[in-house]
């Protein structure tokens, strides 16, 4: 019978290699993914809403986007979204860490022109932000809002609770601080998201949603417990029979 004998050295390579695919695997089954974008406006507006007085459609995508995948942060000074928005600054960032991460947009000095029809005035908010966190298990997120006067669409309590929301019924809804648990555990929060209804409500403006300082945190995974600790006590014995392989011919169990 041929027998191959592996050197120490070729083991252990063996063992390295091994060892480094399995630590690949779990980095990969622990990352955690988050993204976060400034602003987004998809809407058309019907004639009169602005000023100039023709209907305009608006597809701006998600503004001053980043992500887990990158760009870690991003900002855009100066944001006038076609009369729709506008703001002085919008921004983001997003911090990964072992199976964590954290999100965050802000918008700073923005006003709605699109809703002032509606409002009576120009709605103004001086800051607008929304956060999320992902570890140990636990998904949280927040909104922000300060500076706020929305004219006649309604006041914000100084506390704000996940996913109120005012307005003008059939004409435009305003959800704050909207919160939305998605299907694989992700947690989405917008600081302020408008939607406007369409129909053919009196002082109708439009259809369709802009959203302010919006961001999103995966799922991440409970700590493993801790083994219990090994009893102490002797060492364990091992009794070879006498013949086993281990002793060749018998004759060192024999002694």
């Amino acid at each position: 019978m041929r027998t191959t004998l592996l050197r120490a050295g070729s083991l252990a390579g063996v063992t390295v290699a091994v060892l480094a695919g399995t630590a690949g695997v779990a980095a990969a089954d622990d990352a955690v993914t988050g993204s976060a974008y400034g602003a987004s406006a998809d809407v058309s507006l019907l004639p009169g809403v602005l000023t100039g007085g023709r209907g305009i459609t608006v597809g701006t995508g998600r503004l001053a986007e980043s992500g887990s995948g990158g760009p870690s942060s991003a900002s855009v000074a100066d944001v006038p979204l076609r009369g729709v928005v506008t703001a002085k600054a919008i921004g983001s960032s997003v911090v990964g860490g072992p199976g964590s991460v954290a999100a965050k947009a802000s918008v700073v000095e923005a006003t709605l022109p699109l809703l002032a029809p509606a409002a009576g005035r120009v709605p103004s908010i001086r800051l607008v932000s929304a956060r999320c966190a992902s570890a140990g298990g636990d998904v949280t997120g927040s909104s922000d809002l300060a500076g706020v006067n929305l004219g006649r669409l309604g006041t914000l309590p100084a506390a704000t609770s996940p996913n109120q929301k005012l307005g003008i019924p059939g004409v435009a809804e305003v959800t704050v601080n909207e919160q939305l648990q998605r299907y694989d555990g992700t947690l989405e929060v917008t600081a302020l998201h408008i939607k406007l209804l369409g129909g053919t409500a009196t002082g109708a403006l439009g259809t369709g949603d802009v959203k302010l300082a919006s961001v999103a945190c995966g799922p991440s995974k409970e700590p493993a417990p801790e083994a219990p600790p090994r009893p102490g006590g002797p060492g364990q014995v091992v009794v070879v029979p006498a013949g086993a392989p281990q002793t060749g011919d018998g004759s060192l169990a024999g002694n």
